[in-house]
């Protein structure tokens, strides 16, 4: 008679370099698909102040007479001193402060000169 072996189990394998690897994979993947929409939706990550969108004295007088509102960003004394009329004092080192505040929809026009 022949006796049969029982199948030996063999030891789970360890799964979690697996699954590390994906899980960054997808967040790499992700972080690119963010900056790219952002980059289409007119919206995007500004690394540095040489990436920020200048405009000239006319094409800001155009947008405050479209609706947009001009951030006066120099400390209060010089905005008491003079300012542009219409313009908002919000001192550089407060701006971060106040960014939740303001309107998302609205478009703003810092200056500093």
């Amino acid at each position: 008679m022949v006796r049969r072996r029982l199948p030996v189990k063999q030891k789970n394998q360890n799964l979690t370099p697996v699954v590390i690897v994906i899980a960054v994979v997808v967040v790499v993947v992700g972080i690119f698909i963010y900056q790219g929409v952002r980059e289409l939706s007119g919206n995007p990550i500004l690394k540095s102040q040489d990436d920020v969108p200048r405009v000239t004295a006319a094409e800001a007088i155009a947008a405050v007479e479209q609706g947009a509102i001009l951030l006066d960003t120099r400390l209060i004394s010089l905005f008491e001193t003079s300012h542009l009329k219409g313009s908002i004092s919000v001192p550089l080192s407060e701006i971060e402060a106040i960014m939740p505040t303001l309107d998302k929809d609205a478009w703003y026009i810092t200056y500093c000169t």
